[in-house]
């Protein structure tokens, strides 16, 4: 009890009566403070001094640990050299570092040296303290891909990086028995702000088409889903022209009896047969353009029974055979499938734009307003509005006759019938089903979810470097940060303890939560991890990172 300045203590016990606790009074001691009836309690012999902050620490480590077993460091500092550079803030450090924001916090790239001091980062890594600064990570940058100022030519060394990088992570974890690599390759398009960059050209791509852009292209293998290469084209190179950079790439790995798989676009007979003749085995789709390719889809009815059918997800009904036929100029054996949803829903769209422009045109003809004829043929153009080909369209030969006549193009629609949902695919591997086939060739969709991963959650779109050996060495950066994402869903997908159960998003928006926390305890300092919860730590430890998240004390002095 407190009386004025004085507190006055008594000595109460509890007893338990019957369900309930109450208190008992003991005693009464007297003044608090009094030396001889209430002694003040001894002091501790440690000075306690609660923590300064706590740093993230969580995901960072995990992913600094998966860096180190890829040796991603070491390779880096190897391949560029660290001649005349501090060794403690090395390339292969700044730049692995750089990786890890770019997986875990992209948005705050323009921050770098700040993020990363909210890290546990600085003590994993043993970040040197000096020269940390946005001149720092942009000469790790040079130090990857560079000018040389002598021939004026780029320095890329991103290239052997890549190959040994590969050439690590496939010896820690090789292929099954028996099983030779399966490579996805693609190509997509990375808009840019500047135009001073040589590589920078206006190109295709879905979102402007008079947009500066960049071209990238990946190498990724369908069996952990890890990227061998990576590529950067000029933006106006087409799909097809990119694929032969790819031939010579292929020949810097040492690859016995590989397959490539990739889409239409990319097919030609000059890439098909320069890939055969280097021992690799192929699966791509062929593009409709080709009157060779037009000829065996309308010539090829796919029967719709269970014997031709292909069991896959989210596609449609699929129906699928072989056939013999002069491809890519020799007799080879091709897969003819047909998407029965998607022929359904284009014969629909077809026969609608028919009849409504045929509507269209008869109201035109009856109402005849214009001055000229070719004020007439602007207006029917615009009528006809991409459909063309599905219509005959005459006028008279003497243009002072405002006048035309019409009807519809049957062989075309008979044509286009044939085609419908309907698409042709090579495999120089006979032993394969037409099934299988194309079972193989739609989840070929990994590469297109590497893609999104780099452009999208890593923020590289859209690229805001100016100079050619940046743009090259930033993109690096993301690949690496994919390699990074990858390999962690590649731990958790081939683990078989019960106690992975987060996905690898799940598993990093966890592990954002876990922060590190350094108490002073004067001669001593205990370090301390808080919200990691129980099915954290177990993962983490199925993942064979143990003792990652454990508390200990550190001798001071």
């Amino acid at each position: 009890m407190k009386k004025g300045n004085k507190v006055y203590l008594s000595e109460y016990r509890s007893v338990r009566d019957g369900k309930k606790v109450r208190s008992e009074f003991v005693r009464y001691l007297g003044v608090e403070s009094d030396q001889e009836k209430v002694p003040l309690p001894k002091k501790t012999v440690m000075a306690w001094k609660p923590p300064d902050r706590s740093v993230r620490a969580g995901d960072v480590t995990v992913l600094w640990s998966i860096a180190s077993q890829m040796h991603m460091v070491e390779t880096i500092d190897r391949i560029c050299g660290l001649k005349g550079r501090r060794k403690a803030n090395s390339p292969g450090k700044l730049l692995t570092l750089w990786a890890i924001n770019r997986v875990l916090d992209p948005e705050s790239a323009s921050q770098l040296e700040d993020w990363i001091d909210g890290t546990s980062l600085p003590e994993l890594s043993k970040l040197s303290p000096k020269g940390v600064d946005r001149d720092a990570f942009f000469a790790a940058l040079d130090c990857i891909c560079c000018e040389d100022p002598a021939s004026g030519r780029i320095v890329d060394n991103t290239k052997a990086i890549d190959e040994s990088l590969y050439a690590i992570w496939r010896n820690q974890n090789p292929l099954p028995k028996d099983e030779s690599e399966f490579l996805a390759y693609d190509m997509t398009s990375m808009i840019t702000y500047g135009n001073t960059c040589p590589i920078a050209e206006k190109g295709h791509n879905a979102e402007n088409w008079r947009q500066q852009q960049f071209n990238l292209s990946l190498l990724v293998s369908k069996y952990d889903k890890q990227p061998l290469a990576h590529m950067i084209h000029p933006g106006n190179h087409t799909s097809m022209t990119t694929m032969q950079h790819v031939i010579p790439r292929l020949s810097d790995f040492s690859i016995q009896n590989g397959t490539i798989i990739w889409d239409r676009g990319n097919s030609s007979n000059k890439t098909v047969n320069a890939l055969e003749n280097m021992g690799w085995k192929i699966i791509c789709g062929v593009p409709k353009i080709s009157n060779e390719a037009k000829k065996i889809i309308m010539s090829t009815e796919i029967p719709e029974n269970p014997d031709f059918m292909v069991p896959c997800k989210n596609t449609g009904e699929l129906y699928a055979g072989k056939i013999q036929a002069e491809l890519y100029g020799q007799m080879r054996e091709a897969v003819v499938y047909r998407n029965v949803t998607k022929a359904t829903k284009s014969l629909i769209r077809r026969n609608k734009a028919i009849y409504v422009i045929s509507q269209e045109l008869s109201q035109l003809k009856s109402d005849l307003r214009f001055n000229s004829q070719q004020n007439l043929k602007l207006a029917v153009k615009t009528i006809l509005n991409g459909w063309k080909r599905f219509f005959i369209i005459e006028y008279p030969e003497d243009e002072k006759i405002v006048d035309f006549s019409w009807s519809i193009n049957e062989k075309m629609v008979d044509e286009a019938k044939s085609m419908d949902g309907k698409f042709l695919l090579y495999s120089s591997d006979c032993s394969y089903s037409a099934q299988e086939v194309v079972k193989m060739y739609l989840e070929k969709d990994f590469i297109e979810k590497a893609f999104r991963t780099i452009k999208t959650e890593e923020d590289l779109k859209p690229i805001r470097h100016r100079l050619e050996s940046r743009v090259r060495a930033i993109i690096f950066v993301c690949t690496l940060a994919y390699r990074l994402v990858s390999a962690l869903r590649w731990m958790i997908n081939s683990s078989e303890s019960k106690d992975v159960t987060l996905s690898e998003s799940a598993f990093l928006r966890k592990l954002a939560r876990v922060e590190k926390l350094e108490v002073d305890l004067g001669k001593e300092s205990e370090i301390f991890y808080v919200n990691v919860t129980t099915d954290l730590k177990k993962q983490v430890v199925a993942l064979g990172m143990t003792d990652l998240f454990a508390g200990r004390r550190i001798s001071v002095g």
